[in-house]
């Protein structure tokens, strides 16, 4: 015969051997009801308790996810407006460039500094304060031909 292992279970019922034990079997252990009631109370318990820890996290995971929502829905308004923000200054610059190309241009026309010097010598040269203008002329002649005419008429009344 076999050692017998123990593996949790009860052992086999043995074999009657004889004719006196006929008529009675004998007497196999219940089932454990408290043992098994505990067990399911235990499971029950343990059950809530995940329960509760898997609605916790389903908050916990959907305040997280409006929150992401949330700062998504801000960085991308604060995106948009940096972006702008950015064209602007783009536009600005390209003005102050194209402003700047015309200060450039204008510059170019403006007469250098050694130009204005030979036009300063040439107008000490000719000294213009003792030009006369035309008006001037005019009645410097208008005296003189009047003057010449007393003197014609003023030289035949004597004669």
């Amino acid at each position: 015969m076999e050692p017998q292992q123990d593996f949790g279970m009860p052992p086999p019922p043995k074999k009657s051997s004889g004719f006196l034990n006929m008529g009675s079997q004998p007497k196999q252990p219940g089932p454990d009801f408290e043992g098994i009631s505990s067990d399911v109370n235990s499971i029950s318990r343990r059950l809530r308790l995940l329960e509760e820890s898997v609605t916790n996290l389903r908050r916990y995971f959907q305040i997280t996810e409006e929150n992401i929502i949330t700062k998504n829905k801000y960085t991308t308004a604060e995106f948009k407006t940096v972006q702008s923000d950015i064209q602007e200054i783009r536009k600005d610059m390209h003005e102050v460039k194209e402003k700047f190309i015309h200060v450039v241009m204008e510059l170019q026309t403006v007469a250098r500094k050694d130009e204005v010097k030979v036009l300063e010598k040439y107008i000490n040269l000719w000294n213009p304060i003792k030009f006369v203008t035309q008006n001037e002329i005019e009645r410097i002649v208008t005296e003189i031909l009047e003057r010449k005419e007393k003197q014609k008429i003023s030289s035949n009344g004597k004669l």
